[in-house]
């Protein structure tokens, strides 16, 4: 029985893990995904190149980016992740990226805040980031 039980918390914690592929990021980052077909999405390069322009402004805000395809992701920093993972992100945010680009918004509480099918100019990405509750406290602390 006692190995019934084991087998089964083994289990069961080996699918949260994979099931909760950003948990890592909650209360320390925003989390910025971008779904598309490939690395040669329009959008998707539009998008990551408006984001990269400005580094000091996405890291001022904790965004780490994540571009997720239909077989792999890369992660902050271009680290390779496998198809388990990308795969967890589009069945938890319910997003197929070979129906074409997608980004979504994640806060620090690991909710969903903005989802669009088109480019988010920075402008609007920022503002509705500037205007949290969290980030609002964190501008506090920073004056």
């Amino acid at each position: 029985m006692k190995k019934l039980i084991l087998l089964a918390c083994s289990l069961s914690s080996v699918g949260f893990s994979s099931a909760q592929p950003l948990e890592k990021h909650e209360w320390e980052h925003r989390v910025i995904l971008l779904f598309a077909a490939s690395g040669a999405d329009e959008q998707l390069q539009q998008q990551y190149d408006l984001l990269t322009a400005h580094p000091e402004e996405v890291t001022e805000r904790d965004l780490k980016i994540y571009r997720v395809f239909p077989e792999y992701a890369l992660a902050p920093g271009g680290e390779r992740r496998g198809s388990r993972f990308s795969e967890s992100l589009c069945r938890i945010y319910e997003t197929n990226p070979r129906s074409g680009f997608t980004f979504l918004l994640i806060g620090k509480d690991g909710t969903e805040k903005l989802r669009s099918e088109t480019v988010v100019s920075l402008e609007k990405l920022f503002s509705l980031i500037d205007s949290m509750p969290m980030r609002k406290a964190e501008m506090r602390r920073r004056n």
